[in-house]
Order: structure tokens, then C-alpha cells, then sequence
């Protein structure tokens, strides 16, 4: 299907930050939104990046005037009739999404996609809300979309093959890193991560450590681009809050964050936005960045697997319950979560064998959130341990 024009409805950071996207692939777009204030805002955010791109070289001023051109700022509703595409970037409450969906779904062409760019919500769910459930699907592009390359394309129940392969398509027409998702709450990105921020969180409380300890271990080691806690404070503790509590009643206790992050969602200590979180953001002297590490080399390899391996199990489940392949979900975790490597790749690495016994001895020690995975038993009892023998979740070529 050819998109000719699209609406984001919602004009707030990732809504603006979309619209943006595809006005710079010189796709006409409509940013719908109800209140004219955060309009403006909007364009003022957009023209901001697009004049950024201008003082460092990458556009001329013509073709500036050009894409930002292709942006109609509207509050009324007969703007969004003629176009093809509609993405919601409304706030994380499937009840809104739905109205938004009901809406969209009276005012479109019988044949435009409606799309959603929910973190964690049912496509599905939203889709019953509509009268083409089989033209709706999730197009979930992370923060902050004018510079995140992945986009999850999620299919729901319904979901015609051809709006998939549209919205990878578009996807890649903004220079984009698509990867594809059969539904389940989280999709790929935040449900993993999700996963070894619990087990962060339980380390924390059982060892009785600061957030310093472990961003520092985190960080120092590579393990991914920012400490958790520095990610969280940054996120928005409401927003993890809200989509661990969605995965804890879809998948149960593993994704149970305990009760520090609760706390500090009710005392309103969301992090960076409220100047609170798990860092004070009060003043430039009260944000401690990770430092020397303090635990002992005990705790720190116990922290390396437990992080590690939460995540390697949370994309072990999503590939053995068919919603996303190893290479699409290791795709996803370097893009999205820029981790240096994805999942099954670092587990090939390590080799299989090892990852094996250590979640043997983990599963023990922590229960059946560790317990290994029967494709991984299958592999290691074929000998396919790896990188060190050619073949693992990858092949690889012996040198």
C-alpha cells in the first residue's frame, strides 16, 4: 500500500518527534491535537531539531522551509480525512487509545491503517475497538524518535499481512530500523528490559546497595549504554511503574519491581521531569554519576549474571513463544536499548554450555525464573555451544 499522507494524533514530545520524522522523509503529515498550546509547543520542538540540522551542515535553509512545509499543525478533525496513515501518540491508557481508535475509525478512508505507538498496550484490544481490526497494528518508535533508529511493527490478532510489510516499508522510508512483533504485552524492547530492571531491583533490596553501586557496575562494564537507575530516572518512574505493572499480570512475579519503585512513583519522585527519582536532579551537584565501585568482586559477578541472564531468559521466552525470531529480537535490543550486544549473540559468545550450567546453578539458587530454556538444553545436547564451534543461536565461521 502507498502511503501518500499521514496524522499523528497527539502532539506531545514522541507525537512532535514523529511528525518531525516523517517530514524530513518529505512525507506530507497532519499533528492533530485538541489543545492549540502544546500545538504550538510542537512546532516550535520540530522547528528547533530541523534548524539543528541546518547549523551542523546536513540541510540548507531552503530545503528546511521545505520539510517543515510538509507539517500541517491542525486542531479539527477534517484534516485527517484524506490521509492514509494514522499513528496515536496519546498518553499510555488503553481507554483513551481506544476512544482515539473509535474516532479514527469514522473519520478514515475504509482502507487507511490505523496504528498505535504503545510501549507495552493490547494492539488487539484497540483494534476491537474499530470496525478494520485487520488494518490495525503497532508502530512503536522509542525516545526520543527524531534520533531512536527502531521502530516495532506489531501485529495483532487480525492483522493483515500487507499493513505489516506497509508499515516496515514506511519504516525504513524514514531511515529506520523496523523489526517485526507478533503481539504480547511489552513487545520486545520494554519487555525484556523490564525483566533485568526487576532483577535489579530485588539485587538492590536483598544486598542493600545504592543506585551508584549498580549503575556503576553496569556501566563500567559494559553491560549497557547508562546505569538502570540513570535510565529509569530519565524514562520516568511512572512510566516503568505502569508497564511493570502490566507485565506482572500478564507474566507474574518475575516482573515484580517490588515496593522502592511504587514509593516513589507516590511521593511523585519520577526522576529527571520532577527533579527526583533514584538521583536528586536539584542542582548539577547532587547528580552522582557512577563511581569507583564499591561492592565486592562477589557481588559484582553475581550482579553481572543476574542482569545478563533476566535478560537473556525474557528473549529465550518471546522467541519460544513465536513472537519474534533470536536475530530479530537481538536487532531490537542493540537498536532500541543500545546494548553492545543483543541477548543470544553475548550468549553464543560466552557459549552455550556455560550460559547452561550457570542458569542450572542460578535456578537454584532463584528459583524458575532461571531455569534454562529447552531450546537451549536441545542446542547444548546437539553440541552447537557457540561461537567456539561454528554454531550456536548463529552460525559463524571458524577461522
Amino acid at each position: 500500500m502507498y502511503v501518500k499522507k499521514v496524522a499523528v494524533v497527539g502532539a506531545g514530545t514522541m507525537g512532535a518527534d514523529i511528525a518531525y520524522n516523517f517530514a524530513m522523509a518529505n512525507i506530507p503529515v497532519v499533528l492533530r491535537d485538541v489543545d492549540s498550546k502544546i500545538l504550538s509547543k510542537a512546532q516550535e520542538h520540530i522547528w528547533d531539531l530541523i534548524q539543528g540540522r541546518v547549523a551542523k551542515g546536513r540541510l540548507g535553509s531552503a530545503d528546511a522551509e521545505k520539510r517543515f512545509g510538509q507539517i500541517q499543525f491542525s486542531t479539527q478533525d477534517d484534516d485527517l480525512r484524506d490521509t492514509s496513515l494514522a499513528i496515536e501518540a496519546v498518553p499510555e491508557s488503553l481507554q483513551l487509545k481506544q476512544q482515539v481508535f473509535r474516532e479514527l475509525d469514522r473519520l478514515l478512508p475504509p482502507l487507511a491503517i490505523l496504528a498505535s505507538n504503545t510501549s507495552a498496550l493490547s494492539i488487539s484490544e484497540m483494534a476491537n475497538a474499530t470496525t478494520r481490526p485487520e488494518r490495525v497494528a503497532g508502530m512503536h518508535f522509542f525516545y526520543p524518535a527524531h534520533t531512536m533508529k527502531l521502530v516495532e511493527i506489531i501485529s495483532g490478532d487480525e492483522t493483515d499481512q500487507e499493513v505489516v510489510t506497509t508499515l516496515v516499508r514506511l519504516s525504513e522510508e524514514l531511515r529506520k530500523i523496523p523489526v517485526v512483533v507478533q503481539e504480547c504485552p511489552g513487545f520486545v524492547v520494554n519487555r525484556i528490559l523490564m525483566a533485568s530492571l526487576a532483577e535489579a531491583l530485588r539485587f538492590k533490596s536483598e544486598k542493600h546497595l545504592n543506585p551508584q553501586d549498580i549503575d556503576a557496575v553496569v556501566s563500567g562494564r559494559k553491560l549497557a549504554p547508562m546505569g538502570l537507575f540513570t535510565l529509569v530516572d530519565a524514562l520516568g518512574l511512572d512510566i516503568a511503574w505502569d508497564v511493570a505493572q502490566i507485565l506482572k499480570r500478564a507474566y507474574g512475579d518475575r516482573f515484580d519491581p517490588g515496593t522502592e519503585l511504587g514509593e516513589l512513583v507516590r511521593q511523585h519522585h519520577l526522576g529527571v521531569k520532577t527533579g527526583q527519582g533514584f538521583y536528586s536532579y536539584q542542582s548539577a551537584s547532587q547528580v552522582k554519576p557512577p563511581g569507583p565501585v564499591s561492592m565486592s568482586a562477589e557481588q559484582q559477578e553475581e550482579l553481572i549474571d543476574r542482569f545478563t541472564l533476566s535478560l537473556f531468559m525474557e528473549a529465550s521466552r518471546l522467541v519460544e513463544e513465536g513472537r519474534a525470531s533470536e536475530r530479530s529480537v537481538d536487532i531490537a535490543m542493540r537498536a532500541g536499548a543500545g546494548l553492545p550486544m543483543g541477548p543470544f549473540a553475548a550468549a553464543d559468545k560466552i557459549g552455550l554450555d556455560v550460559v547452561y550450567n550457570k542458569l542450572k546453578e542460578m535456578s537454584h539458587r532463584f528459583g524458575e525464573r532461571f531455569t534454562p530454556p529447552s531450546s537451549l538444553a536441545q542446542m547444548v545436547g546437539r553440541g552447537q555451544l557457540g561461537e567456539k564451534t561454528g554454531r550456536g543461536y548463529f552460525y559463524y565461521k571458524k577461522i
